[in-house]
């Protein structure tokens, strides 16, 4: 019987790294406030601790008769986030909505 070699877990394996989606949702509207009109926050995972966090808005419905809602990205970052799922750096910056840097 032949022996099988089996591979170490690679890096960017999704099994082999923590999912922080929750944690990272929660830091973000934490540290931009809550738009008043969310109608969702996506994170997505790319590759060694990086982020897309988009910020989606609710529009208002054009006319007096909307079959669908509308919404659009409010605001995007991408993020470097710690092997502990803690923010480090933001591009661009988390600073509430809003307000002026």
């Amino acid at each position: 019987m032949a022996k099988i070699d089996q591979a170490a877990p690679h890096n960017d394996d999704p099994a082999a790294l923590s999912d922080y989606t929750e944690k990272i949702k929660s830091q973000v509207l934490d540290k931009i406030g809550r738009p008043p009109r969310l109608h969702r926050v996506e994170v997505c995972r790319h590759h060694n601790g990086n982020y897309r966090v988009n910020i989606w808005e609710k529009l208002d419905p054009l006319g007096d008769f909307a079959l669908s809602q509308r919404v659009h990205i409010l605001s995007s970052y991408y993020l470097k986030v710690s092997d502990s799922g803690e923010i480090m750096k933001s591009n661009p910056p988390l600073t509430k909505l809003g307000s002026v840097a």
